[in-house]
């Protein structure tokens, strides 16, 4: 698998523009995502989106106005468009931030480093060789990732765990 041309500072903004931000630090993780709510939210196959602690996600223009959403979710919307600018999961609380891909300026230079709920992907996509692609959730073994997540959720301390997010057992 090539490298992922993910160096920061990428930046983005919302449709209609009002809101505008950029990334500080290269994403944990770009994957794209075959679940019904991603499908559903992204009115498509799959949602392409990256992973980044909210720490590093800067508002340059606007104020995004969080709205929460289906199962717990906290989106982070345009107040006039209403994109959704940023997503908070439930299980992962305030710190980690999901950003579709697709609001990014040059969201071209971000391609996915994981594949997430096959299960339910529609079967004329042909998933790349070589990129880790499972059922639910996974760890594609990315380097440094569990560690940048697990610190920003000890920094944050509001509940969030990367153990229900992945779906594991307690320790």
């Amino acid at each position: 698998m090539p490298p992922n041309p993910s160096s920061a500072p990428l930046a983005g903004a919302c449709a209609c523009g009002k809101v505008r931000f950029r990334l500080e630090a290269a994403p944990i993780i770009t994957h794209a995502c075959h679940c019904r709510y991603c499908q559903k939210a992204s009115a498509s196959a799959f949602g392409v989106n990256l992973m980044i602690e909210t720490t590093h996600v800067t508002v340059l223009e606007g104020a995004p106005e969080a709205a929460v959403g289906l199962r717990g979710w906290t989106a982070m919307r345009c107040p006039d468009c209403e994109t959704s600018v940023w997503s908070h999961h439930p299980h992962l609380g305030s710190a980690i931030a999901l950003i579709g891909v697709g609001l990014l300026d040059e969201g071209e230079r971000l391609t996915p480093e994981a594949h997430y709920f096959t299960r339910s992907k529609h079967p004329w996509i042909q998933l790349p060789p070589g990129v880790p692609a499972f059922e639910t959730l996974g760890d594609p073994g990315k380097a440094g990732a569990r560690e940048r997540i697990g610190a920003a959720l000890a920094a944050a301390a509001d509940g969030g765990s990367l153990r229900s997010y992945a779906g594991e057992a307690p320790a």
